[in-house]
This record gives C-alpha cells, sequence and structure tokens, in this order.
C-alpha cells in the first residue's frame, strides 16, 4: 500500500468519535501519520493527547487569528510547555504560528509580529521546524524568516508566488499543499507545484478546514476535509506533475521527513 504523512491538521477539534473515524478512515488509505496543530495555549494539551491517542504527530504554537488580550502571558505559557516537553518524541513543530493581514484577523500588524517572532525565537531554541501560517502578509513572513531563520518548517496552505517560493526554499522550508490544489480554479497554485523540484512540496490536510473541491460540491452547508484526503491530493499532484502516484508517494515521505524529521521514528515501524 501507498504510505502519506498529513503534515498539517487539527484534529482535536473534532468530536471524539469523528476523530477515530477520521484516523481509521486515513488508515485505510495508507495515511500512517499526520501533525495535529495546535491553535494557541487553550488546546496545547489537547493536540498533545491527540497525537498521543492516535499515534501522530504535533506541533504547540498560537495561531494570529487565537492571539488575545493576554498574548504576552500566552507566549510565557508556550515557553513553559516548550520546556516541560523538550523530550517529547511527539513534540515535532513549533506551530501553527505566522502572520495573518486579511480582513478575517483583527489583531493589529505590530503585536502579531511581535508574537511571531518570539516563536520563530523559541524554535531556534528547541531546536524544532515551524508549521508555518501566511496569509496576505507573505512578504513580511519572509522578512522574518531571514532575520531569525529557523532550522526547517512548512509554509502551510502555500498560495505565494513562485519567486515567495524560491525564498521559502531557500531557508530550508517545504510548501504544504492541500484542498486549494483540488480546485480547477487554483490556477497559479496548481502551476507551481507542477513546476517545483521534486523535494519542494509536502502534502496536507488541514483537517477539517480547507475542503477539497469535490466535498464542496456534495456537501456546500458545511464541507470538512478529511485526514484521508491526503491521498488523494497525493493522485492530485501525480497528475499535475505529470507522473505515477508510487513516486508522488515516496517523494512525499522524503519530503516531510526532511521537513519534520521526528516523523522518522513514528513511522519507522510502518
Amino acid at each position: 500500500m501507498l504510505r502519506w504523512i498529513d503534515t498539517h491538521n487539527h484534529l482535536f477539534v473534532l468530536p471524539e468519535e469523528q476523530q477515530k473515524k477520521e484516523v481509521s478512515e486515513a488508515r485505510k488509505v495508507g495515511v500512517v501519520s499526520s501533525l495535529v496543530c495546535a491553535s494557541g495555549v487553550s488546546n496545547l494539551e489537547e493536540a498533545r493527547r491527540c497525537a498521543y491517542e492516535y499515534d501522530q504527530a504535533y506541533a504547540c504554537g498560537i495561531h494570529p487569528l487565537y492571539i488575545g488580550y493576554s498574548w504576552k502571558e500566552d507566549l510565557t505559557a508556550l515557553e513553559a510547555f516548550l520546556e516541560e516537553h523538550r523530550e517529547d518524541p511527539r513534540l515535532a513543530a513549533v506551530g501553527e504560528c505566522g502572520l495573518d493581514f486579511s480582513a478575517a484577523c483583527s489583531v493589529p500588524h505590530d503585536v502579531q509580529e511581535e508574537v511571531f517572532s518570539t516563536q520563530l525565537k523559541l524554535a531556534r531554541k528547541y531546536g524544532l521546524p515551524l508549521s508555518l501560517h501566511g496569509r496576505e502578509a507573505m512578504d513580511i513572513v519572509l522578512k522574518y524568516i531571514r532575520r531569525l531563520p529557523p532550522q526547517l518548517g512548512i509554509i502551510h496552505a502555500f498560495n505565494g508566488s513562485m519567486t515567495q517560493a524560491q525564498v521559502f526554499l531557500q531557508n530550508g522550508f517545504k510548501l504544504g499543499y492541500g484542498g486549494a490544489v483540488s480546485y480547477d480554479g487554483s490556477k497559479r497554485i496548481r502551476k507551481i507545484l507542477s513546476e517545483l523540484p521534486d523535494d519542494a512540496w509536502v502534502l496536507e490536510t488541514d483537517c477539517p478546514d480547507m475542503p477539497p473541491s469535490w466535498v464542496r460540491e456534495e456537501n456546500k452547508e458545511n464541507p470538512e476535509s478529511a485526514l484521508a484526503d491526503t491521498a488523494c491530493y497525493g493522485a492530485v499532484a501525480a497528475e499535475l506533475r505529470n507522473t505515477t502516484i508510487e513516486e508522488i508517494s515516496e517523494q512525499s515521505i522524503q519530503n516531510t521527513l526532511k521537513a519534520i524529521p521526528k516523523f522518522g521514528v513514528l513511522i519507522s515501524a510502518s
């Protein structure tokens, strides 16, 4: 069976029975592990519990949409969590963190940037890669990446230009592709994936967010992505890159292991 790793999801937000179903269905199509990403200090333990219960890895961080008035205290709590779990084999990254300058995020830009830069420093301190968010702020994200380069990382749901893609690659990042690449209208995203070097990209679901085109068409009221969609995105990547799904599976695994090395131990018995 082909093997896949979902490099970004929020599995813990789902009801427990749905979590079990997601993992079960994903394993049937070869999804051997995934990165469960926290969004703030209020769910760090939930992400960790989810990772241990379902044999996954997890990332802990503060998402720009979840920066609150107590953000300074939250950063202190995040560092304390990282220190407490620094030897945890399933703690694989800092994230989801980054910048969101879209209308959906009301957090002042200067606050976002301070929270982000602090998390970059924490990633360096604890030797962890980043699971990175960047929406309508890609150049500013890259400014901080250049200033405080992390060891490794993934830019989640990459939707920038080829020039921006190349800068991320030059700084040790892989580009994450998921639901958006399944839409025929996502012409720039699909074109860039088709042209990237073999070692530049990884697959993700953002479960339960960012549903693929076929799910949105079937359920326009409440569409959700699933962990098992990782394999479907592999098929899309194979078509766009004009290669076999077997080659995409192997390349996606190798790229993920380079971006998030702790997966190497977690999937060694798979």
